[in-house]
């Protein structure tokens, strides 16, 4: 009996290991969609509301947008980069456990050109704009799903720029600037590239300049009444 009890044991010992093996795996392995958030810095960030804010009002409302897009995104099969060189904005990161990707390149489109390049093996991916104030949970999970419906999704800011895009299909460069989004349209349809435009203000409204802001203040946010109250 003694000899037998002992075997069970053993076998129950590692069937438990593997399953737990398994588990972690799973969790670590079976992400399927990546994000990156590219931010530039946290020294001067913002300086169009200059006249508005202090510097570090701006870098706290920046942050607090970062986190607020984080927890609108974070979910078991999403995993979240920042795109950013400064380390101010790094060590922000590790306090939220977020982890960052620092380029090579220099420029917004080679930079995330770069680190979709670094990272083209899920399933789905997005770049997203840090100041997008109104994005929630729900808006977060109708994006994944329609990015991982269709070839490219995007929206579109008020001057033309380009809030956020993401897909299934991985595209070579992005075309950020002054325009950007005409630029983007304009390349995928040099490449044959299909493409879904989406209108709502969740993923379209930036806080780009004073206008931007005095709408924010008009219509708060839940996270953004949280801080105003502080």
């Amino acid at each position: 009996l003694g000899p037998t009890v002992a075997i069970i044991f053993v076998f129950l010992v590692i069937q438990i290991y593997k399953l737990i093996a398994w588990y972690y795996g799973k969790i670590y392995m079976d992400k399927e969609f990546i994000i990156g958030i590219p931010l530039r810095d946290f020294r001067d960030p913002m300086t169009r509301l200059s006249n508005e804010l202090s510097l570090n009002k701006r870098v706290e409302l920046m942050q607090y947008m970062l986190l607020n897009i984080v927890n609108a995104f974070q979910g078991q099969n999403v995993e979240i980069f920042c795109i950013t060189k400064d380390s101010l904005v790094i060590k922000y990161c590790n306090k939220i456990e977020i982890p960052t990707f620092v380029s090579k390149s220099e420029g917004l489109s080679n930079e995330t050109s770069e680190f979709l390049i670094s990272n083209n093996d899920y399933e789905g991916w997005t770049i997203c704009h840090a100041d997008l104030p109104y994005l929630t949970k729900y808006y977060a999970k109708n994006w994944i799903n329609e990015c991982l419906k269709n070839e490219i999704v995007i929206s579109e800011s008020k001057d033309s720029g380009t809030p956020i895009i993401g897909g299934k299909s991985y595209i070579e460069k992005f075309q950020y600037g002054k325009n950007s989004y005409k630029k983007h349209t304009e390349y995928f349809e040099k490449e044959n590239i299909s493409f879904k435009k989406v209108f709502h203000q969740e993923l379209s409204f930036e806080v780009d300049d004073s206008e931007d802001y005095k709408e924010l203040l008009k219509n708060k946010p839940r996270w953004f009444r949280k801080i105003a109250s502080d």
